[in-house]
């Protein structure tokens, strides 16, 4: 079982990682440098994706009350299912897209492959929807945190 504190070191460990293969990705000179980095990278942003969805995962589960049953494996694809139906049901008539968009960023990083990242714009714009994915997993901890803190306060 991992605590916390486990899960928040390797999650700065993996954010690390991401950022290493993402210096390494814009560095590189040619499209098939890029791509020969980009399966590291890759690698690197889904097990970020893993641990910040567990960690989104674990404290929506403690705020607020189960309205989709929790993931069976943890795997991105079904942390993100249960992270956004039961945030979509929280804030139904949120009609900013940003749950949206966000499944459409994490959909596209799984599908990615290092090919897809051969030219540096393609390599900027997915470090900026990754960064977007970040922002709104931030603001999701925050609402189960703000959730829990209430809740505290009630007893």
């Amino acid at each position: 079982m991992t605590d916390g504190y486990d899960l928040w070191d390797r999650t700065q460990e993996a954010g690390q990682r991401v950022a290493d293969g993402y210096a390494r990705l814009l560095g590189a000179g040619s499209d098939p440098a890029r791509v020969a980095a980009a399966a590291d990278f890759l690698r690197a942003v889904r097990a970020l994706l893993t641990l910040r969805l567990l960690a989104v995962a674990g404290d929506r589960r403690r705020a607020f009350p189960r309205s989709v049953p929790a993931a069976g494996r943890e795997a991105v694809a079904a942390l993100w299912a249960e992270v956004f139906w039961a945030a979509r049901a929280q804030t139904a008539d949120d009609d900013s897209g940003e749950l949206e968009a966000t499944d459409v960023s994490i959909r596209g990083l799984l599908a990615l492959e290092p090919a897809d990242l051969a030219r540096s714009e393609a390599v900027r714009a997915w470090g900026g929807r990754l960064a977007a994915v970040e922002r709104t997993f931030a603001g999701l901890e925050v609402q189960a945190q703000a959730a829990l803190d209430a809740r505290r306060e009630a007893y």
